[in-house]
């Protein structure tokens, strides 16, 4: 009889990103376990600190947890071990990390696509995930020929005086101002700053978190705009692996990158970064209409002034073209349906009025730098990598 694989799962539920991890878990083991999981964590529990003979005693075949101090312990067991870091790298260990530089790109984008031309980002520490987040979103910035402003207070101070010089940054910044905030859970210090600061969101700093943590976002006043993770599929991926090293089949110290998928647009971000109405009623109706087989002559009738001004006041506007708007929408769009559906990429391009798949394609790998094929792949595979560190 086949034994039962049994998992230590160390992960605290209350997060969204340990949340979408453990989904992925539990897929992987409905599919191709069942595994047994040991779930009490090693932390003070009814008044009784749980020592680690509570793991010994287990048999465990494997360990898939968060990086926590109090978690650190049960490596010492010796077993086939994945890791999601928060301050450290594992080398000795197999490693969920995220693709930062992606989602500073990600975050940047968002606001560009939305004319704004002031930025800030707000940092934790000197963690490598919220620096890397940093760079790339200020890289991708630089780019275009802006600036961004950084901010992290490393302060050893009390609540109240740190939402204070938080207050007084944002307020020194120049208006409109787009700011992203490196996770979810650190939007609260900027969403409190603002009132302190008497800054409107989204109307003077337009804010985006990483994550989408759905409490964290809903809970917002207004709703954080945030970008999805990919955890579902990195945590199927986890087990994957992890049962491969059970079974001798792979090796382990290997990474498994969690890629961001797309921006979940609320309120926090909800905002064309421009006074002038006609422009933004027109790169609503691209928005809105990207998944159709719309042109530059659909757009000028959605607006009441002439070809001519629109194509002058656009191009003031945005810095590009209403042709070029129309091609970002419809591979923003393109790259949603790749990430969610299964539509063959050939019906896609349909949809979005292009002959063929290989014309899409052509377009995709330029926005993008990666083919409609590649992208599917990985972010449906949680972009593992099985090249040994």
């Amino acid at each position: 009889m086949k034994r039962t694989p049994k998992v230590i799962l160390l992960m605290d539920t209350s997060r969204g990103y340990e949340q979408g991890l453990i989904r992925g878990i539990l897929k992987y083991s409905r599919l191709h376990g069942p595994w047994k999981f040991f779930r009490i964590i090693p932390v003070v529990s009814g008044g009784r600190k749980i020592v680690l003979a509570d793991l010994k005693n287990w048999n465990a075949d494997g360990i898939i947890m968060r990086e926590k101090d109090e978690f650190i312990p049960a490596l010492s067991l010796g077993l086939p071990a994945i890791i999601a870091p928060y301050r450290n790298t594992f080398h000795k260990h197999s490693n969920i990390t995220t693709n930062d530089n992606a989602v500073g790109i990600m975050a940047a984008e968002h606001f560009l696509d939305r004319g704004f031309r002031h930025f800030a980002y707000y940092g934790v520490g000197n963690w490598s995930w919220s620096f890397n987040r940093q760079n790339s979103f200020s890289r991708r910035l630089a780019k275009d020929g802006f600036k961004t402003h950084i901010y992290t207070d490393l302060r050893q101070s009390s609540q109240a005086e740190k939402q204070s010089r938080l207050a007084n940054w944002l307020s020194s910044l120049p208006r409109p101002f787009g700011l992203m905030v490196c996770t979810d859970d650190r939007s609260h210090d900027c969403f409190e700053a603002c009132k302190i600061a008497g800054l409107d969101i989204p109307e003077d700093i337009a804010i985006i978190g990483v994550g989408n943590d759905e409490l964290v976002c809903d809970f917002s006043d207004p709703p954080l705009s945030s970008i999805v993770l990919n955890t579902e599929q990195g945590g199927y991926k986890a087990a994957e692996l992890l049962a491969g090293m059970i079974s001798r089949k792979k090796a382990g110290n290997r990474n498994i990158i969690v890629e961001p998928l797309h921006v979940v647009t609320r309120q926090s971000t909800d905002i064309l970064a421009t006074e002038d109405r006609n422009i933004a009623r027109a790169i609503c109706f691209i928005r809105d209409n990207a998944g159709h087989n719309i042109n530059v002559e659909d757009v000028v009738k959605s607006v009441p002034m002439s070809r001519r001004l629109l194509y002058h006041r656009f191009k003031k506007v945005l810095g590009r073209s209403i042709h070029e708007e129309i091609i970002r929408a419809q591979v923003q769009y393109a790259a949603k349906m790749l990430s969610e559906t299964d539509l063959p990429i050939t019906e896609i391009a349909f949809k979005l009025g292009y002959p063929d798949a290989k014309n899409l394609s052509r377009i995709f790998r330029r926005e993008k730098g990666i083919t409609p094929t590649a992208y599917r792949k990985n972010t449906a595979s949680g972009g593992i990598n099985y090249s040994s560190k």
